[in-house]
């Protein structure tokens, strides 16, 4: 099934590069304009930009890059204007930026720990929370909208030295099932769960929750024995937002059945 996204525009946070610049460029390939955030990416945002505007097939279709650091409140506040002077009205949000830190217990000092609870939260739940209220309000506004989520296996399944992660993250599994009643009907709102897509930046351990510092080993431990692809996740984006009309509050794994194991 092929699905269009013309006539949308489609609002990507951290849209820059990794899963984020595939998102974008899979909805601009769907025929959507896109506007994506960066904070100190701006040299790979105006790159995704150019291969956005490379690959568009309708007149229509625009692209813009916008600096917004998500953990602070007030620039948050005004990207919705800033994304309607640039495009025009929204019709979707892609809540993609997050961070993923590791957090021991063991060995971590107080202060540390309540460091990595703030900026977690701050990035990965509370800057969701905000945008889907600045992006909710004119998508009830103009009677349509979508919200889709960015999540993680790990928001239920969580690993061993990364709480303030898993715990952002199954705020945001709550986040979109309370927003997909609170918008409602105008707004759906759903949620991609994604398995493990991209290696982490930093070796981890086996006591690290299982990743490992072997691709082989951690393929080994995926039902379907590889990793996914930002590709696959941009296509599930793309289904959501322009897919079948009655799914909302949906949570949707992308992972090999890597949550099973």
């Amino acid at each position: 099934m092929t699905i269009s996204l013309e006539n949308e525009v489609v609002v990507v946070t951290g849209g820059a590069s990794r899963i984020g610049r595939a998102i974008a460029l899979e909805c601009a390939a769907s025929g959507a304009s896109v506007a994506i955030t960066f904070n100190r990416s701006k040299n790979e945002a105006q790159q995704t930009v150019r291969e956005m505007q490379a690959q568009s097939t309708l007149a229509s279709q625009k692209f813009v890059a916008l600096h917004c650091d998500l953990t602070q409140s007030e620039e948050i506040s005004t990207l919705g204007e800033k994304v309607l002077g640039a495009l025009g009205t929204p019709t979707a949000l892609v809540n993609n930026a997050a961070i993923f830190r590791r957090t021991r217990f063991a060995g971590t000092e107080y202060s540390l720990w309540e460091h990595a609870f703030d900026e977690h939260i701050a990035a990965n739940l509370k800057a969701p929370y905000l945008l889907s209220k600045v992006f909710g309000e004119i998508f009830i506004d103009n009677n349509r909208g979508n919200i889709v989520n960015l999540a993680d296996i790990y928001g239920a399944r969580p690993l061993k030295n990364y709480v303030a992660y898993c715990l952002s993250k199954a705020g945001v599994l709550m986040l979109t099932e309370s927003l997909a009643k609170a918008l409602a009907p105008q707004v759906r709102v759903n949620a991609i769960c994604p398995g493990t897509i991209l290696l982490p930046s930093e070796k981890q351990s086996e006591d690290d929750g299982g990743f490992g510092d072997d691709e082989e080993q951690l393929k080994s431990r995926i039902p379907l024995e590889r990793l996914g692809t930002p590709e696959e996740i941009a296509q599930a984006v793309v289904f959501l937002i322009g897919g079948p009309g009655f799914i909302s509050g949906a949570v949707l794994p992308v992972d090999g059945a890597q949550r099973l194991r």
